[in-house]
């Protein structure tokens, strides 16, 4: 090898990495190839400090400005050490690379981010995703979006956990006569994320925005016990007996306790609603109150709303459930409710006057949209104006 190919090494990823130390194997891969053309260690070595130094620029993405700043970081260098080093002829080629340069310190730019970003954080008002974090019986926290699908998550307790290839959480017992009953876990979703999981007896749950699940690795022989919080629509599974008696799913929210025999309903018991709702699409339901002796038996078509009293009453369920089919629907829905959905799903806080909370509006629109689309949808109404500053959304006149 005669002569360096400066165009080449610069846009070479490899090479930027064995630059910066980044990575071990570009490390590996340059320092071999340095013993093998030795005649060109004080190039490398010139060069290797110069792309450092570019990394100090990085943060400007105007190439213009990466040039002027590149120019003046070059004569800098070329002040600190001889010519003799690397030869006049190497400089110029630098130079000659200069707004080749600028766009290497954008990619610098890109891969500083990247490496300082901690993992799962999420850009302003981009739609939510599927992700949670799941604690095991032991007390360790296990963060699913770092598990890839179709791999084993754990193992306890004779009952394998598997994140299976459509994403969803599964547990699989493999050696029955070890599994406890009193084992626990718990798994969660932050504001901006949502997770289905199969739960040890078949029965599946869907987690919404900011809600959490604690169950059992094994459910009792006799009955079935989850606790939860936030907003979870089951679908449970019929189980019966040796006699041939259902077996019966409980779910208990801080509020109230829903007896199951087998059924498809939605509990939203967030602690910024006002009620803590059960809506059944199909089946029958019992609804409890813990704190009075009063309980209603649902239809599908229903919901009991709980807070001081409970009450039943008839529900659009397309509207109760939208979130389920990846929707929003909103019917003669008021703003403050609105806000709460838009809070959690794009991890924003909200600011609204307590003058506008209860107008109304109608629309449908799907939650994978940006939260700039639900912004424009609203303003179109005339009733209000929004603006996003940082993660806060202000609602304005």
């Amino acid at each position: 090898m005669n002569e360096l190919n400066l165009q080449a090494l610069l846009l070479d990823e490899s090479f930027v990495n064995y630059c910066k130390g980044t990575n071990k194997e570009d490390i590996e891969k340059w320092e071999k190839w340095l013993q093998k053309y030795p005649e060109h260690k004080a190039s490398i070595t010139e060069l290797q400090e110069t792309i450092v130094a570019m990394g100090h620029y990085a943060g400007e993405l105007s190439v213009q400005t990466n040039y002027e700043r590149l120019q003046s970081q070059i004569k800098k260098r070329a002040n600190q050490h001889s010519f003799t080093e690397i030869g006049m002829a190497v400089w110029l080629k630098i130079a000659a690379l200069l707004v080749v340069v600028g766009a290497i310190s954008l990619f610098l730019f890109k891969q500083q981010l990247a490496e300082e970003q901690p993992k799962n954080v999420q850009h302003i008002g981009v739609p939510g995703k599927d992700d949670a974090l799941l604690t095991l019986k032991d007390g360790s926290v296990v963060s699913l979006a770092d598990i890839k699908n179709g791999s084993v998550v754990a193992l306890q307790g004779g009952v394998e956990i598997q994140k299976n290839n459509d994403g969803e959480l599964v547990y699989k017992a493999v050696e029955k006569e070890r599994i406890a009953s009193t084992a626990m876990n718990k798994i969660a979703t932050n504001r901006g994320n949502q997770y289905q999981i199969i739960l040890p007896d078949g029965s599946k749950a869907f987690l919404n925005a900011n809600s959490t699940l604690t169950y059992p690795l094994k459910f009792s022989e006799n009955e079935r016990h989850v606790h939860m919080t936030g907003e979870v629509y089951f679908e449970i599974a019929k189980i019966e007996t040796g006699m041939g008696k259902r077996i019966p799913f409980y779910v208990e929210t801080a509020n109230q306790k829903i007896e199951v025999l087998g059924t498809h309903f939605n509990v939203n018991a967030y602690d910024d609603e006002p009620y803590t709702t059960t809506t059944l699409l199909e089946g029958s339901v019992r609804v409890s109150s813990k704190k009075r002796n009063e309980s209603v038996l649902l239809k599908p078509g229903q919901r009991a709303l709980l807070n001081e009293a409970l009450r039943v009453e008839n529900v659009d369920i397309s509207q109760e459930v939208a979130w389920i089919n990846g929707d929003f629907v909103f019917k003669g829905e008021e703003l403050v409710s609105l806000l709460r959905k838009i809070s959690r799903w794009y991890n924003v806080d909200v600011a609204c006057p307590e003058r506008l909370e209860t107008l109304k509006f109608d629309g449908m629109v799907s939650r994978s949209q940006p939260l700039s689309t639900i912004i424009d949808m609203l303003q179109t109404t005339g009733k209000v104006k929004l603006t996003l500053n940082g993660r806060r959304l202000i609602v304005i006149d």
